[in-house]
């Protein structure tokens, strides 16, 4: 391996890259089942069955809420951050990130605006003493956290509609239209940019999607926006998904002459700056069984 390439991160000269990262950094990428088993304790799994489609729905009957894959976690943190980093999440979720995080030795602050969500992510984390922080709040504007703060803001917005979560002030899945979700991705893009360190990495998880006849862009209007905001658009990957909709959809997208979404878009962004780290370690020295 060249000694000739400046280095936005540390990178160990003497061993392959995928033994350092677990991965390779390809364009386009697939987490593993087996990364997603091996993570098995980062999903929530309380026994609450929430669905997003109801057990009299003609297709999908029961289909229950979709999951960050906690595979996709570990290969952005071992990429993008360093052991003991800072890391902030705008929309926490269900607990795979902050778990994943946590057990990568990051130190994780992650907002959750529903506040029964909240409840199950901690005690969820709590089980499994994982010691994460979850702020009850809203992640665009990020109230709790300081400026320059985050070495790297890792997450994976709402969709707009497509999955409806429990309706309190701020719930962007209560918007009304797409141009009211935009906005608010914008003011999220705007304080990502306060909350991340010069330098620091914002790595943005998301898809496309069609509603009422119109396809929504997401991807490129996240980039307009965060751009808009002052973020540099660093790299841009492809992530195949593995979708229970492909068979189903066929004959619609055909007759429509569209294609069926089994993709999304891993969206990597930076501060401008350049970023200070006080370890050349990726992660923390730990047992090849530490999630059993």
């Amino acid at each position: 391996m060249s000694n000739n390439y400046k280095k936005i991160l540390p990178l160990a000269d003497d061993m392959k890259i995928h033994d350092q990262f677990g991965w390779l950094p390809l364009s386009v990428i697939e987490p593993s089942r087996k990364s997603k088993v091996k993570w098995k304790d980062a999903y929530l799994n309380d026994g609450i069955k929430e669905i997003r489609r109801s057990k009299k729905a003609d297709f999908l009957p029961g289909l229950g809420f979709s999951e960050f894959h906690a595979g996709l976690a570990e290969d952005i943190l071992m990429y993008w951050s360093m052991d003991s980093s800072v890391v902030v999440d705008p929309f926490a979720g269900r607990a795979t990130r902050a778990y994943v995080s946590s057990k990568l030795n990051r130190k994780y602050y992650g907002y959750e605006i529903a506040p029964k969500t909240v409840k199950r992510v901690e005690e969820h984390l709590d089980k499994h003493n994982v010691g994460a922080t979850i702020y009850c709040d809203d992640g665009c504007t990020m109230e709790q956290t300081p400026d320059n703060f985050a070495d790297l803001v890792m997450t994976c917005p709402p969709y707009h509609q497509l999955e409806k979560y429990e309706s309190v002030d701020g719930q962007l899945s209560d918007l009304k239209t797409y141009e009211k979700f935009l906005d608010m991705i914008e003011i999220c893009g705007k304080n990502i940019n306060r909350v991340l360190k010069p330098g620091g990495f914002c790595v943005w998880v998301c898809g496309d999607w069609r509603e009422s006849g119109k396809f929504r862009s997401f991807h490129s209007d996240s980039i307009d926006l965060f751009e808009k905001a002052g973020l540099i658009t660093h790299d841009i990957i492809i992530m195949k998904n593995k979708s229970p909709f492909i068979s189903l959809q066929m004959s619609k997208v055909a007759a429509k002459r569209y294609t069926s979404k089994t993709h999304e878009y891993v969206l990597v962004f930076r501060k401008e700056g350049e970023l200070e780290v006080n370890t050349d370690k990726i992660v923390k020295k730990v047992s090849d069984k530490f999630w059993e």
